[in-house]
């Protein structure tokens, strides 16, 4: 059984409701708003946009949608990030190349948005990705970013731009055409171009993109990347001090941080932790 997934827009979507009203079948699924069988291929459709195919082979069914609808692939650089939202573990950034050529592969290996997708599915496709497409990956490790943080001015919007406009001129010069850059938007423009206001070289033509993954497939390659690498991190500290290192900020991170500074005290805490998150500040604060 293979499966793949595209977002619509509702104009999109209505579209498609008309397209398969001949072969819609009973449904009862939550939030669906119809759903259809069609040369073997389950076609689900749900009020959010999100269209779900499965079936033996779905990949005639895709190109029939696409060519439906009168939606062109194109190639495109992407960019997106994780670790922001996580008190351990890096800021991991990575832009990807996605050509026509690797469209289809990437259908073929249902690439989505990757906070849909399990650790056990991006351990399984970032190695992947990561050789098929041209990439760049940077990682600003905790260590780092608790010095690059300190620095006035430097909050963590900044460190993203940064980071982001570095990945993107490695990526771009890796390719010979030019192609549109979408990136997953985190701020303005206006303020993501200010951050940037003291680089010698800022990369200007970008297409910001909330849910960018939904976007193109690029955005959604270049985040499950990101993550893979981010996840790489975790087991890496986790070897290195002999704790599971959850991710997020909720309690069990408040519990991780006092049972690293009670074994291993607060410089080494610096290794592993963003020391500016809230977690961090109030656990200090009691210390």
């Amino acid at each position: 059984m293979k499966y793949f997934s595209i977002t619509l827009s509702q104009e999109n979507l209505n579209n498609l409701l008309i397209a398969y009203q001949d072969f819609i079948v009973d449904n009862n699924i939550e939030h669906a708003l119809f759903k259809a069988v069609h040369r073997n291929v389950e076609i689900i459709a749900y009020k959010t946009g999100t269209v779900l195919l499965k079936g033996p082979d779905v990949s005639d069914e895709i190109v029939l949608i696409k060519e439906g609808l009168g939606l062109k692939d194109y190639e495109a650089i992407g960019s997106d990030e994780v670790g922001t939202g996580d008190v351990f573990g890096p800021i991991v950034v990575c832009s990807a190349l996605v050509t026509l050529d690797d469209i289809s592969f990437l259908e073929s290996l249902n690439i989505r948005d990757s906070k849909k997708m399990s650790d056990r599915e991006i351990i399984k496709l970032g190695p992947i990705l990561a050789e098929r497409l041209s990439h760049s990956l940077m990682i600003l490790h905790p260590a780092k970013y608790n010095e690059v943080s300190k620095r006035p001015g430097f909050n963590l919007n900044k460190i993203k731009a940064l980071l982001h406009n570095k990945a993107i001129l490695k990526t771009s010069m890796k390719y010979e055409l030019p192609v549109p850059v979408i990136l997953d938007k985190f701020c303005s423009e206006n303020n993501y171009f200010n951050y940037l206001r003291d680089e010698e070289i800022v990369y200007r033509d970008i297409n910001f993109h909330e849910r960018a993954e939904n976007v193109h497939y690029s955005v959604a390659a270049a985040a499950i990347i990101a993550r893979y690498a981010y996840i790489v991190a975790l087991v890496k500290y986790r070897r290195e001090l002999g704790i599971t290192i959850p991710k997020g900020a909720g309690p069990k991170v408040d519990e991780v941080l006092e049972q690293i500074i009670t074994s291993h005290g607060i410089n080494t805490l610096k290794q592993y932790a963003k020391l500016n998150y809230k977690n961090v500040t109030r656990l200090l604060d009691r210390v």
